[in-house]
């Protein structure tokens, strides 16, 4: 067993709470890495032993927020429902399974209490967060120098400029650093940036390093669409599956309220307030005639009421089962979609091509297949059980958010299909996953 296993292993046994605890104290580390990364560039040292500068800030003691405010960690746990009086007892299951180390330092008023994750910590942390097969990726270009490279090559292969004044990005990293540079500063109407020879070369040269490190950049491949392991076409069968969907749960939601409105109108109204007991008063001195046509009308209004109020119904029933097929249909599409990009066949073979009245019928929601990715497999298992009605339960406390409570609306009709689909959707979007699971489909052809 390999110590990626093991770490994962150790990510399994922790339930919903302790694993997102731990992920948020891995994220305030990771950062406080980056920044501390980031000063050094400029030639600002932090000379502090790591205990000191990994070390996060959990709460203060006395717990007064009103008067000593909230620690990052604690916004960031109460971001994710966690934040409440279990908190304790959950540092102390992380602690006892050597995953982080629990400190302290002393402050004006009381003690800030502190965590810092172990190595063991990190390595579980990481395996159960990390999106790509075998964890992070190296690559030659930190995230948004990669993407606004992407850009200025996207507008390059329009002929166009980027129009941008100023750009730190392009100033310290894509040209200072870079020699010869990969994008300049022309005058050209008013000033913009476009990239050089070199950085064209860089482009190509290192796409597939980039593409594969930063799978959620969109970055054009640099032999065409043609070349895309990821067809445009398969997104645009996927968003017009969507787009049938929301429309079909705007009409049904239009159909509700109507139906509702129209049931309220059919229903003569108690006459409770003020102005309503004065207008009835006003109606017993009509005389007969005046009191007569009134009384019509009213009929008619009720009458009339009831008929849209029959139709309303009628048109919502018809709607949700409508409604209910397409969360449906764009879910076992979207499934469908995720499954070949996993197995690396054509996605083309499998979307529908339309949504014509052959479309409609009752699909299979085929499992989603394992991506070697805990994180994404662990969530695309737990949206299908929901979509297929067997919800998976909760490992340990269930996230409560601090604050009023408001009453959620009702889900609508097939919302579990349409979460997975959407899900799904977000994964694939412009050969997201693709670049995530299989980096060497993403190779260039020569120059």
């Amino acid at each position: 067993m390999t110590a990626r296993s093991k770490a994962l292993d150790v990510w399994r046994e922790l339930n919903d709470r302790q694993q997102g605890t731990l992920e948020v104290i891995f994220d305030l580390d990771q950062e406080a890495e980056g920044s501390r990364r980031a000063f050094a560039a400029r030639g600002e040292w932090d000379k502090r032993p790591a205990s000191e500068w990994r070390a996060i800030d959990f709460a203060h003691e006395p717990s007064d927020r009103r008067l000593f405010g909230w620690t990052t960690m604690q916004t960031r746990l109460a971001e994710k429902g966690w934040d409440n009086q279990g908190n304790g007892s959950t540092l102390a299951a992380l602690a006892a399974r050597d995953l982080i180390e629990r400190t302290g330092r002393a402050m004006t008023f009381g003690v800030m209490h502190q965590v810092r994750l172990t190595r063991s910590g990190r390595a579980a942390a990481r395996a159960g967060t990390a999106d790509t097969p075998g964890g992070p990726r190296k690559a030659a270009l930190n995230a948004r120098p990669w993407q606004v490279l992407a850009l200025l090559w996207a507008a390059d292969t329009r002929g166009e400029l980027l129009p941008w004044k100023h750009s730190l990005t392009i100033e310290k990293v894509l040209i200072d650093k870079h020699v010869p540079p990969l994008a300049e500063w022309v005058t050209t109407r008013g000033g913009a940036y476009r990239i050089t020879d070199r950085g064209r070369d860089f482009y190509r040269e290192h796409y597939a390093a980039h593409a594969a490190a930063y799978p959620d950049v969109q970055a054009l491949h640099p032999d065409g669409a043609a070349a895309e392991p990821w067809p445009r076409e398969a997104d645009a069968r996927l968003a017009r599956l969507g787009a049938t969907h929301q429309a079909l749960a705007r009409a049904w939601e239009e159909a509700r309220d109507q139906q509702a409105q129209a049931q309220a109108e059919a229903e003569p109204k108690a006459a409770t307030g003020y102005v309503q007991q004065q207008r009835e008063a006003a109606r017993r001195s009509l005389p007969a005639e005046a009191a007569r046509m009134l009384a019509e009308r009213d009929e008619l209004w009720q009458a009339t009421a009831r008929q849209r109020a029959e139709r309303a119904a009628a048109d919502t029933v018809r709607l949700e089962e409508l409604l209910h097929e397409a969360a449906r249909q764009w879910a076992a599409a979207a499934l469908r979609g995720f499954n070949a990009v996993v197995a690396a066949e054509d996605p083309l073979a499998v979307l529908p091509a339309g949504d014509g009245e052959e479309e409609w019928s009752e699909p299979r929601l085929v499992p989603p297949s394992q991506t070697g990715v805990h994180a994404l497999d662990a969530e695309a298992g737990r949206l299908y059980a929901a979509a297929v009605g067997t919800p998976r339960k909760p490992r340990g406390p269930v996230p409560k958010k601090r604050g009023r409570r408001v009453q959620a609306p009702a889900p609508k009709p097939g919302a579990a299909c349409a979460e997975l689909a959407l899900w799904l959707r977000r994964e694939l979007d412009g050969g997201s996953l693709v670049r995530r699971l299989h980096p060497h489909r993403l190779t260039t052809g020569p120059k």
